[in-house]
């Protein structure tokens, strides 16, 4: 007897498992496919699932290597002036740069999840696209009108509640790989501390002045 493990789950309490695998096997075996079909869509729904690890992966480097670093960081009086030497952390960026592409790349795969009941021959995006607005009007033109409230479903998830952080990932994927506007500079990866009397506070690489880059991808890997 032959027993094949086809995902192994190392996000936290397997989380991969239980909000998207599982849920997604029960969906599809309700479905009208044929024995061809469901392994199809099997095997693309453990591909999507491996896409959500990666993603997991690379938060879980990066956050890690923040922790790693503040032993090591220089520390500076707040107080202190004239030369500084600042270590910019090529892990940090490159785990980050990671987290994006891997993200962009699970919706490209996200988007081609409706190819097996659908057919090839009438669902067959090259990317998400668009920021996801092209798979909503493609729906809307190949689906039975019955079935139509399932598009709404989908553009509700997406649009309404995860909208901004998907324009806002994808942006910065862009940036950092294509090299738009600049790209993301490297100065935005490092870590020191400052000592305010017997306090030391560490600056870590943040996404915005209230939100470090940690908490960020944490945040994105949940709603993704």
């Amino acid at each position: 007897m032959l027993q094949t493990q086809l995902f192994d789950d190392s996000s936290p309490k397997g989380l991969i498992n239980q909000r998207f695998l599982t849920t997604m096997i029960q969906f599809a075996s309700q479905l009208a496919l044929s024995d061809g079909q469901k392994k199809e869509l099997l095997n693309a729904l453990v591909l999507q699932a491996k896409k959500l690890l990666a993603i997991w992966i690379h938060y879980d480097r990066f956050a890690k290597e923040v922790d790693r670093l503040k032993p090591e960081a220089p520390i500076y009086e707040k107080a202190a002036t004239g030369h500084v030497a600042v270590s910019y952390s090529q892990e940090l960026y490159l785990e980050f740069d990671e987290f994006l592409v891997q993200y962009k790349s699970s919706l490209d795969y996200l988007a081609k999840l409706p190819a097996t009941p659908l057919g090839w021959n009438k669902w067959n995006p090259r990317t998400f696209g668009d920021r996801g607005k092209r798979i909503i009007k493609m729906l809307r033109s190949v689906l039975a009108k019955s079935k139509k409230f399932l598009t709404d479903q989908f553009e509700t998830l997406i649009f309404e509640k995860h909208r901004a952080d998907i324009e806002l990932v994808v942006e910065m994927r862009d940036k950092i790989n294509h090299f738009v506007t600049g790209g993301i500079p490297y100065e935005n990866f490092r870590v020191i501390g400052i000592r305010q009397g017997e306090k030391v506070e560490y600056r870590v690489p943040m996404w915005s002045e209230e939100q470090t880059i940690s908490d960020f991808m944490s945040v994105v890997f949940i709603i993704t």
